[in-house]
């Protein structure tokens, strides 16, 4: 389908907490006819952490390793799944002064790609859904359409906005760290963001392009039993496909 050499970065908090969702994007691009480059142990992690709590010296020396790694594989463009991981490619490295040698898309920009080229066609997947941005896909990256133009090419699918979305969408909470410092803290603003916003739609799923909302949102999620199911963005596309 695309003689480009794809290289899907799949990330910690996917690879550790949420294989499933890492296991369902690959599923999704070999159904478009993409076989994409996997690291398995030799992917390591971004550094966005580092980036995110100043210590730049640090992020440096662990971007220089990933990217030796990665030179070594020759992708043409490295496909991730995860906000702090394309952010931390783009915004990140160019603030480390490094430059990939390979052009980086959040799966949601890349899908997107391939629909404008028609190279992706859906089938029928009737479900009411609504969008959760992430702050580091969203205000960080500037990145809100590609998702959304994803699940509206989705027949069947209907999106409903929250009150509160785009560059004025609520964090989930995990963002910057806090869930691994104060997880308390971090699942109370989520369940503002799910009581307030989420839940008023009437959706019957709430869609996330990023790991760690969904990890902050799974656990809330069961915890307080809302009516609401939970899914990855490339999860709702492997569904369509």
């Amino acid at each position: 389908m695309t003689e480009e050499r794809v290289l899907y970065w799949v990330g910690c908090v996917t690879s550790f907490r949420f294989p499933d969702i890492a296991k369902a994007s690959v599923e999704a691009l070999r159904k478009i006819g993409v076989n994409p480059i996997l690291l398995g142990d030799q992917e390591g992690c971004c550094g966005d952490l580092l980036l995110l709590t100043g210590q730049m010296k640090e992020a440096k020396e662990n971007a220089k390793r990933v990217l030796s790694v990665l030179d070594s594989k020759k992708p043409d463009v490295l496909v991730t799944g995860c906000s702090g991981c394309y952010r931390a490619f783009t915004k990140g490295f160019e603030d480390l002064e490094l430059k990939p040698s390979f052009k980086v898309l959040h799966t949601s920009q890349f899908i997107e790609e391939l629909l404008k080229q028609g190279k992706v066609k859906f089938k029928e997947l009737k479900m009411k859904v609504t969008y959760h941005d992430p702050c580091e896909l969203g205000r960080l990256s500037n990145v809100y359409d590609a998702p959304r133009n994803v699940l509206k090419a989705i027949p069947g699918l209907e999106l409903v906005e929250m009150a509160s979305s785009r560059n004025l969408a609520r964090c989930c909470g995990a963002g910057g760290g806090l869930f691994g410092i104060n997880p308390d803290v971090a699942q109370e603003l989520g369940l503002v963001r799910l009581r307030n916003d989420v839940l008023p739609t009437g959706a019957e799923a709430l869609v996330s392009a990023c790991p760690s909302c969904y990890m902050n949102f799974y656990y809330i999620i069961a915890r307080e039993d809302l009516p609401i199911k939970l899914y990855d963005l490339m999860e709702i596309v492997n569904m369509a496909l």
